[in-house]
């Protein structure tokens, strides 16, 4: 099954990253901006790339980058976006440079609250790190960050159309990847095999949860299905990707209704659905009795030990913990919601902001600039393989479990925008939202009685947005 935006896709992927100057942009309630397939190897940018061959001053335009020297850049990001990698580009940079950077890494529960406040009082960071395009509105980068449609790393970009601002089409952060979120189940091979299973492909609902029973019956003490929601980012995961999932061909269509005021939430019965299902796989006894007090960092000791089976996450949890436990075989599946196997993903990458209040705009910016180079790129894709942002960029090897994903499903076009980049203008009211679903884990809520909050949320945070329909 392929939802209609799907096929669009598809078809304009190519010619998306050979246009010239086309602007992937919309009013509210418009279909998402087209992006090529993340699988593909990386294609011409809508400006030619410089010679891969020069040395990366040549690349970047012969540009004078002495305004660096001495400088001290202070970067904001959450724990779960950093990486070490970030450290290796950084060192790189001061001996190149002379400037350093400093690195403000911020719980993940904080982050969101934190960013809003510092915009809001120009009391701001350099630069911070966000989801691209999809938090924009969320954090006003049109009003507190500058328009950096016009840097010279945009020439290089493989993916541009995914980045535009779907309001005015302008670009506010500078990417890292050319795609991203690829959400589904992970598992240790050997645990599974052990219990009698191998190659698990579920094609219904049902046969997820036989899975699930498997694990359970035969798997002497291990946790099915492992849960972190300490951090409730990880506990949306179910939900956006899940929904999505089951709507199907009407994802598109739904959500398109939800951001014209034309329909509610409650009148969605695939979203009480999937919260009830997500309940019930703790009722049944198939999650960790910890949830409620692990975080995402526990994840890949629990499932590469063996104490747990499966953990549904991102593709890039996958490749931190095979660097973590490189003697752990992985594999990996989608569940199938409502019957339904398609690959949950998101329209949107990880970007670096620039803020507007900031002390010294001028040098962040070029600072971006070397940020990009592939010297420095390079760095962090050996480190982390993935689908760099830029053509003259190597992503290295993607680790398998990744790769199988990306060929059955993206490459096929078996897949779908998860709830969250589809409702990208209501993002404001996402932390609450999640912490909804706690609630409904820990029994306070019914997840009828979760909809209707987030349909009064919704309504109220639309408003205030002044979004037409409401």
């Amino acid at each position: 099954m392929k939802s209609k935006v799907l096929k669009k896709i598809l078809a304009v992927s190519m010619a998306l990253a050979m246009t010239a100057g086309m602007t992937a942009c919309g009013g509210k309630g418009e279909e998402p901006a087209p992006a090529d397939t993340p699988a593909a190897k990386p294609a011409e940018s809508e400006a030619p790339a410089a010679d891969a061959g020069g040395s990366d001053s040549e690349q970047a335009g012969e540009e004078d980058f002495s305004i660096l020297e001495g400088k001290t850049i202070s970067f904001m990001t959450s724990q779960a976006k950093f990486f070490d990698a970030y450290n290796t580009m950084a060192e790189a940079i001061k001996a190149d440079y002379g400037c350093e950077v400093e690195f403000q890494v911020i719980p993940d529960e904080e982050y969101d609250s934190l960013i809003k406040v510092k915009l809001s009082t120009s009391e701001v960071p350099d630069v911070y790190e966000a989801n691209l395009p999809s938090l924009n509105e969320a954090y006003g980068a049109p009003q507190y960050c500058e328009d950096l449609s016009n840097e010279p790393w945009v020439a290089r970009l493989v993916n541009p159309g995914l980045i535009k601002d779907i309001v005015d089409g302008k670009i506010y952060g500078m990417p890292k990847e050319s795609s991203s979120g690829y959400q589904a189940v992970y598992y240790n091979k050997k645990v599974l095999a052990d219990c009698g299973i191998t190659d698990p492909q579920p094609k219904t609902y049902q046969e997820f949860l036989d899975l699930l029973k498997t694990v359970k019956e035969k798997g002497n003490g291990v946790v099915p299905f492992y849960q972190t929601n300490a951090d409730t980012w990880t506990t949306q995961i179910f939900m956006t990707g899940g929904i999505a999932c089951a709507l199907g061909d009407k994802a598109v269509e739904t959500t398109d209704k939800l951001l014209k005021n034309e329909i509610k939430w409650t009148d969605i019965p695939e979203t009480s659905q999937v919260l009830q299902n997500y309940v019930d796989l703790y009722k049944d006894g198939y999650m960790n009795n910890d949830m409620m007090s692990v975080g995402y960092d526990t994840a890949a000791e629990a499932i590469c030990t063996g104490k747990a089976a499966m953990y549904l996450t991102i593709e890039q949890w996958a490749a931190d913990a095979m660097k973590k436990y490189p003697d752990c075989e992985m594999g990996s599946f989608v569940i199938p919601h409502a019957d339904h196997a398609l690959l949950p993903t998101g329209n949107y990458v990880q970007g670096l902001f620039v803020p507007k209040a900031g002390k010294q705009v001028d040098a962040v910016k070029a600072f971006l600039q070397v940020w990009s180079m592939p010297k420095y790129q390079n760095l962090y894709y050996e480190e982390n393989p993935g689908f760099p942002a830029y053509s003259d960029v190597d992503g290295g090897d993607v680790v398998p479990v990744v790769q199988s994903l990306v060929d059955q499903y993206i490459t096929t076009g078996n897949y779908v925008f998860e709830m969250n980049s589809l409702m990208a203008a209501s993002s404001g009211i996402n932390v609450d939202v999640w912490n909804y679903y706690i609630e409904a884990l820990q029994g306070d809520k019914t997840p009828d009685e979760v909809f209707k909050a987030v349909q009064t949320d919704y309504v109220d945070y639309m408003e205030q947005q002044g979004a037409e329909g409401f």
